[in-house]
């Protein structure tokens, strides 16, 4: 369940974040320099007095030795037009004097009295001036001060926190303005609008996003295409033998064909290449869903390779083309599903032999290469593939251009032998060979232990 902020807009979320950040800086920036500003003048009020405190004193003692007598001092001090912010403290400890008459008459402690400044008299007696700390005078100066600088503050604390939230509102603004145009651009794809692109104007996370989400866009537009391309070939696969199925049968039920073996074995090929359609489209859908089977255990290659040739050997015969057979002594078993590389093997082959022209070469090699695999490679003296045809060979239904394509073949084979391979692990690739033809490669792990089967 969202609760009430998971409902903002991430600029209102920002926003929020950045005036918490604001108010809390600047409030914690006020009460330091209200504190620090207040210590400060503090001290400088006490330094300043007691420099007053000291040259009145210097004036006193001046008086005194003019006139040997204190008799004067205190009617000069209550008579001055300015408030002089000191006590007088007599030889018994009493307040003599004091500017607000606070403190007249009173005693003060010994702590007290150790902030004054002693005047010893000639006959042993000891007057203090004691500066008076709670003077008007001073704690006029100072609330008046303070209260001017926490107005100062405060005023420009707001100011400082007005100018970031229009700050930050506008550099939010600029900020999530890429990500509504990826809103808006992903709302176009979910209706339908494949093509639609994002313009990529930084090089930041919101730039790598918006590439990604091109990628993405990009990626989906191609697997529409070549759904529909799937689709359409499918239904091209299917309606041809379906066609035929169902013209000969009318062609029984009305007596225009001769029910014969020859009728009954052409029926049979048609149900024979539409099952083995089924199939691969069946055995295709496991490995896009990662539940092709595979049953791994050593096993010998070049068995399985002898195996293969065996099985074609007539073909090959009555076709006029000659096998090459090129298999490094001594190669290792592969950890391989053995019916499942035969299936990889007969497609490459069936391949070749079709592509193959009378008097033309197959041949097929296996080797163990540097990076712990076995190399297969399986070649034909065909007229190649064209080099824009190379990326796609291995698509559903992708037939390449007319010279490799004038008989028949659903375009199944190759992507079923390349799902093949990537289920073991491996790879596989084509490439044309200078001398010409069609060189189709793929790699196979090897065992680690175990002895291949008989």
């Amino acid at each position: 369940m969202r609760g009430p902020i998971d409902r903002l807009s991430l600029q209102t979320k920002l926003l929020i974040s950045f005036i918490v950040v604001i108010v809390l800086a600047t409030t914690i920036g006020y009460l330091f320099i209200n504190h620090s500003v207040k210590r400060a003048f503090s001290d400088f009020t006490v330094r300043s007095f007691t420099i007053q405190d000291q040259i009145l004193l210097e004036l006193i003692i001046s008086y005194y030795r003019r006139t040997g007598s204190f008799d004067r001092v205190i009617e000069i001090l209550k008579e001055s037009p300015r408030e002089v912010p000191v006590l007088l403290i007599d030889p018994d400890g009493k307040v003599v004097y004091s500017p607000d008459e606070r403190y007249l008459g009173r005693h003060l402690s010994e702590e007290q009295l150790r902030e004054g400044e002693p005047i010893i008299l000639p006959n042993g007696d000891v007057w203090r001036f004691v500066p008076y700390r709670a003077s008007p005078v001073r704690a006029s100066l100072e609330e008046g001060f303070l209260k001017a600088t926490r107005r100062a503050l405060v005023l420009a604390g707001w100011a400082a926190a007005a100018a970031g939230i229009i700050i930050s509102l506008f550099l939010l603004r600029h900020m999530t303005r890429p990500l509504r145009r990826l809103d808006r651009a992903a709302k176009r794809i979910a209706a339908g609008k494949l093509d639609e692109r994002v313009e990529i104007k930084t090089s930041d996370e919101i730039g790598h996003l918006a590439s990604s989400f091109n990628e993405m866009a990009e990626s989906l537009e191609r697997a529409e295409e070549a759904k529909r391309r799937m689709i359409a070939d499918i239904s091209h696969e299917l309606r041809t033998p379906l066609t035929a199925l169902r013209t000969a049968i009318d062609g029984l039920r009305d007596g225009l064909i001769e029910p014969g073996e020859k009728t009954y074995a052409a029926l049979q090929n048609r149900v024979i290449l539409l099952a083995r359609l089924v199939a691969d489209l069946h055995q295709l859908a496991l490995a896009d869903a990662g539940r092709l089977s595979i049953e791994r255990r050593p096993t010998s290659l070049e068995g399985v390779i002898d195996g293969i040739l065996e099985t074609i050997g007539v073909q090959l015969e009555d076709s006029g083309i000659s096998l090459d057979r090129s298999i490094e002594p001594g190669l290792p078993p592969v950890d391989v599903d053995r019916q499942r590389i035969e299936q990889v093997l007969l497609n490459l082959l069936a391949n070749a032999l079709r592509h193959t022209p009378e008097g033309g070469r197959i041949r097929i090699s296996a080797e163990e290469d540097d990076q712990g695999q076995v190399s297969v490679s399986v070649c034909d003296t065909g007229p190649g593939i064209k080099p824009s045809d190379l990326p796609r060979i291995f698509e559903r239904f992708y037939r390449a251009d007319e010279a490799r394509t004038s008989e028949g073949g659903a375009g199944l084979g190759l992507p079923i032998a390349k799902a093949l391979i990537e289920a073991h692990g491996g790879r596989i690739w084509v490439e044309n060979p200078d001398d010409g033809g069609a060189c189709f490669h793929f790699t196979i792990p090897i065992a680690n232990d175990g002895p291949p089967p008989g």
